[in-house]
């Protein structure tokens, strides 16, 4: 009886070892891992940048100041930065002003204390050097808007401004707001560079028409104008030599074809847009300064048509 048992499983083993055999004499491998692809590394300071053209509001980040004061007047909660020097500053400022002034590195050492759960809005003496503050603090999450034609041009230029004014010096509010380590430091490094300029042709990385005049009759290489006015008005009438991307929303798509080894002169009407792609067009890499009042006008006495030098149509 036990001899018939162990026979029976003999025979069962047998049958199992033949099974075995004719599926491939061995277990299956699981299939092999595929190899782990590498992610990009994201340059979150280019990528950003390249954001703020791509997401440009209708309202082009620029705000009249009369605008404001209806905001103040409903009592909005805003935060206001003035970026002239304390001096003018402690002359007179809007109400509830803090005071960074751009040719310092007051703005890049105070990125973190800026509020980015209300709106901002900025202002320096024509609206150029905030026009860069507007671009830069945007990239760095900040909710900034500039106040069109500064004190100068913009605020004490509008009817009734003198209520909105004051010389009550106002600090810097502790709050901190969380920003990203390398879009920080390249703020910080921003504002840097912009000190170092202090006392030298390019000061708040403006350059003269004049200075741009006396570029292009020299042939220099060194150089690439760029135009960030209208088609059409580009078309009427520009500096010589000028390549056109024109301003707004998706003009980013063009920055690919900028040369990287040439300082890039940008113009626009009157120095505002210009002045907002010149900081984008930093934060990337580039070399960028905005021509001071830009095409300007030969009424106002500024820019290239205020001093009296000819534009071209081809």
């Amino acid at each position: 009886m036990k001899f018939k048992k162990l026979l029976v499983l003999l025979l069962t083993l047998a049958l199992m070892t033949t099974s075995f055999a004719a599926c491939g004499g061995q277990e299956a491998e699981a299939p092999a891992e595929p190899p782990a692809v590498e992610e990009p590394e994201v340059n979150v300071v280019e990528e950003a940048a390249m954001a703020y053209f791509a997401n440009l509001p209708e309202s082009k980040n620029m705000i009249d100041f009369k605008d404001l004061m209806a905001k103040m007047d409903a009592g909005e909660e805003l935060f206001v930065i003035d970026t002239r020097s304390a001096d003018d500053y402690a002359k007179g400022h809007v109400k509830g002003a803090v005071n960074l002034p751009f040719a310092s590195t007051a703005i890049g050492e105070n990125v973190e204390f800026i509020p980015d759960d209300v709106p901002v809005y900025v202002y320096c003496y024509t609206g150029q050097t905030a026009s860069q503050v507007t671009s830069v603090l945007n990239v760095a999450g900040k909710p900034v808007t500039n106040i069109k034609g500064g004190f100068l041009r913009g605020i004490t230029t509008t009817d009734g401004h003198e209520a909105y004014l004051d010389t009550v010096a106002v600090a810097m509010p502790t709050d901190t707001y969380e920003v990203d380590d390398d879009i920080q430091a390249a703020v910080a490094s921003y504002f840097e560079t912009v000190a170092s300029y202090n006392g030298t042709d390019t000061a708040n990385q403006n350059i003269a028409p004049e200075k741009v005049k006396e570029i292009i009759d020299s042939e220099s290489d060194e150089y690439f104008i760029l135009s960030v006015r209208q088609a059409e008005d580009y078309a009427k009438g520009h500096i010589p030599g000028a390549v056109n991307i024109p301003w707004g929303a998706g003009m980013q798509e063009s920055f690919a074809d900028l040369p990287k080894d040439k300082k890039i002169i940008v113009y626009c009407y009157t120095g505002q847009t210009a002045s907002q792609t010149v900081g984008i067009l930093r934060l990337l890499g580039f070399e960028a300064y905005n021509m001071s009042f830009g095409m300007g006008s030969v009424e106002t006495e500024k820019g290239w048509l205020g001093a009296g030098f000819d534009v071209v149509t081809e």
